[in-house]
């Protein structure tokens, strides 16, 4: 159970601590670690994304970290455990069925990243009304196809590089 004590740094709008090589390695590395983190008091079921030269970047929640009076540029302690837990979702019926007659946005939905699986799955299940949650899927299966579609867009044909003029004339 490493424990360490990191300055919280800004990563755009999020804050983040940087995880030393050596407690990488102690979790036993990996480039996504499943880690259950321990910070401000609370435990946290999250992933510790690569940082290079060995260490890793942990995402803290922003409300965990202000309601214990830290913010970037504060130290915090962490406790990192690696987690076994599944980290994949339960696919409901009815976006498993829409997914079948979408092969692109199966795709999509099953190479992406389990986080993005699972705030799928969130996502229609915080729908209240049947209508809701249908339109949330049409929605999803909209942005999939769409995700997939960029993804495979042929890329545009760059410049020819320049090569010498086999005429030019020599001085």
């Amino acid at each position: 159970m490493p424990t360490f004590t990191a300055r919280i740094e800004k990563n755009w709008i999020m804050r983040c601590v940087i995880v030393p090589a050596p407690v990488m390695r102690g979790l036993g590395g990996g480039v996504r670690i499943p880690v259950v983190a321990e910070y401000a008091g609370e435990k946290v079921l999250t992933t510790v994304m690569p940082a290079g030269r060995g260490r890793g970047r942990l995402t803290v929640l922003s409300d965990l970290v202000r309601a214990a009076g830290l913010d970037f540029g504060d130290r915090i302690e962490v406790t990192l455990i690696r987690s076994n837990d599944p980290r994949e979702p339960v696919v409901p019926p009815d976006l498993q069925r829409a997914l079948q007659f979408r092969p692109a946005a199966r795709g999509e939905f099953e190479n992406g990243p389990a986080s993005q699986r699972r705030w799928i799955v969130h996502y229609l299940d915080e729908a209240r009304r049947a209508e809701t949650r249908a339109a949330r899927v049409d929605l999803v299966l909209e942005r999939l196809t769409e995700n997939a579609r960029r993804r495979t867009r042929p890329k545009a044909p760059g410049k020819k590089p320049l090569t010498p003029r086999s005429d030019a004339r020599s001085s």
